[in-house]
């Protein structure tokens, strides 16, 4: 495949290295708009090259991947799009009905969420409307999740917006475990097979009960400790009010 991607951002180097590294054979032709990074894709790979224009990116492409921030979209006004095209549009703040008023009528109009996760071929990538194509084209790299409706892909990259935290909440229990003595290492290493085995076993429980998961502990026990403190301190629905906040600026974005 030849695909085109307008705007070389952290998430469209993350596809280009995740499809060049698994060796899937799909050609890139890059934006220049970010000229350092499209420059280095094009420097580890040889399937990527950058173009002089976005307009030559497209031309040259049968897919399109828009990766594009809000700020940016004024760009695609100045881009003609070929009815055969098959248009990715990866920005959360643009719907699919204001896009294709842009764009014009193409072969294939999707709304696609990837995360950085996939320049290493693993993690979830959501797709609206349900697009067998647009599936395939992913499987190699991603676990591909469909959703009915926009707005459901909306709501679930908004729960994307806690990758961050959750980093720095690793980040926090490792220190802990640095000030007793334990190396950093190890700390990181011990967190993150810990915590992938939590993930794995909560995708595993029958009717994917969490909460009857989390009780699974000790009475007075460690569990059930840092359990009542946390609670007690907010901590824990502190996340959810981070999620509500994060859906009103989604909202008020359009």
């Amino acid at each position: 495949m030849k695909i085109g991607i307008i705007g070389t951002g952290i998430i469209a180097s993350a596809i280009v290295k995740g499809f060049c590294t698994m060796k899937t054979g799909h050609e890139f032709f890059l934006s220049p708009r970010n000229a350092e990074k499209a420059a280095s894709l094009a420097a580890q790979f040889s399937e990527a090259r950058v173009c002089a224009s976005n307009q030559e990116a497209v031309d040259n492409s049968e897919w399109v991947f828009i990766c594009l921030h809000k700020k940016d979209f004024g760009a695609l006004s100045e881009i003609s799009f070929r009815r055969e095209h098959k248009v990715l549009n990866m920005s959360a703040e643009m719907r699919l009905l204001d896009l294709k008023e842009i764009v014009g009528e193409t072969a294939l109009l999707a709304h696609v969420i990837p995360l950085p996760f996939i320049a290493l071929g693993v993690g979830p990538l959501l797709v609206y409307p349900e697009i067998a194509q647009v599936g395939e084209l992913f499987a190699p790299v991603s676990d591909v999740y469909f959703v009915d409706k926009q707005s459901d892909a909306h709501t679930l990259q908004i729960v994307t917006g806690l990758m961050s935290p959750f980093n720095m909440l690793l980040n926090e229990i490792a220190q802990f475990s640095d000030e007793q003595g334990i190396e950093h290492d190890l700390s990181v290493k011990f967190l993150c097979s810990l915590f992938g085995a939590l993930c794995a076993r909560a995708s595993g429980t029958p009717d994917c009960d969490l909460v009857e998961l989390a009780h699974e502990m000790t009475p007075g026990g460690y569990n059930e400790q840092a359990m009542n403190e946390l609670m007690a301190n907010g901590a824990i629905s502190a996340w959810r009010v981070a999620l509500d906040n994060l859906l009103g600026r989604l909202r008020e974005s359009r």
